[in-house]
């Protein structure tokens, strides 16, 4: 099935990216603007998003996964280099379980390859309930306190607005039903341990959701992949600190697929 809303920009190396939650492809601005210069930077918003369209009950991390490579097929692209934040490293490396043949590389931002506990994944059920339940707004309001860090809360208002209309765009079903999701995803950390493809691992030192600690643990089962850990920013540090960001990015495009470079 193919995403409802979708983006494809520049050209060169195909770069695919893949949202956090609870939000959409617009995370991914700063990033289609100053990468598309030199890749083709690819993004999409997935059901129950933003203009990702009506939320596809029972909806897995795989089906997430199978979604982007159909995009993929829809664009004509055999391969590309997958990059997630949060839950989009959660169906990146659901898609390199799935379709390795068609991962070039992974980006895992602000992201683990663990599965939750069962504390964890149950108290995932227990959210969701009271989203259904009328409790939306007051979930949204929890997150975003900790989607950002202290840095950007203290000096970057536009980013928190812009987060804020992003959650915002967020339906119950898709929130609700995410979190299930997220709550039943597979163990990552042996496939990690085993992969044969260029890895960035980027992680923000403010982040309190998934605290730098997770970005190291995933070096350790994997010492060849790259480590990045950024100053200032917290969960979302595509858009907290996107020069920075998109500098690692860009290097890690350039050396690990130079001559793969249309």
């Amino acid at each position: 099935m193919l995403p409802a809303f979708y983006t494809d920009e520049g050209s060169g190396l195909p770069l695919l990216l893949i949202h956090a939650f609870p939000l959409n492809a617009t995370l991914w601005q700063p990033q289609r603007r100053d990468l598309s210069r030199l890749f083709r930077v690819i993004s999409f918003t997935l059901p129950g998003f933003g203009r990702g369209g009506d939320f596809i009950p029972g909806m897995s991390m795989d089906d997430c996964a199978d979604m982007a490579v159909a995009l993929l097929d829809e664009l004509d692209v055999d391969s590309a280099v997958f990059g997630g934040c949060s839950m989009g490293g959660y169906i990146s490396l659901a898609a390199y379980r799935r379709h390795s043949q068609r991962i070039r590389g992974l980006i895992l931002s602000n992201t683990r390859a663990g599965a939750d506990t069962p504390e964890a994944a149950a108290n995932r059920l227990v959210q969701a309930e009271a989203i259904r339940n009328g409790g939306l707004e007051e979930f949204l309001a929890g997150m975003r306190e900790k989607l950002v860090g202290k840095s950007t809360k203290d000096t970057a208002p536009m980013v928190l607005k812009l987060v804020d209309e992003m959650m915002h765009s967020a339906s119950v079903e898709g929130t609700a039903g995410m979190l299930e999701a997220m709550g039943r995803r597979a163990d990552s950390t042996p496939l990690l341990e085993q992969a044969d493809i260029p890895i960035c691992i980027i992680a923000g030192q403010e982040d309190t959701m998934i605290p730098p600690a997770e970005a190291e643990r995933m070096h350790a089962s994997q010492a060849a992949a790259e480590l990045h850990i950024l100053p200032g920013s917290g969960h979302l540090s595509c858009l907290e600190r996107t020069v920075v960001f998109n500098s690692v990015v860009e290097k890690f495009l350039e050396s690990g697929f130079s001559s793969e470079r249309a």
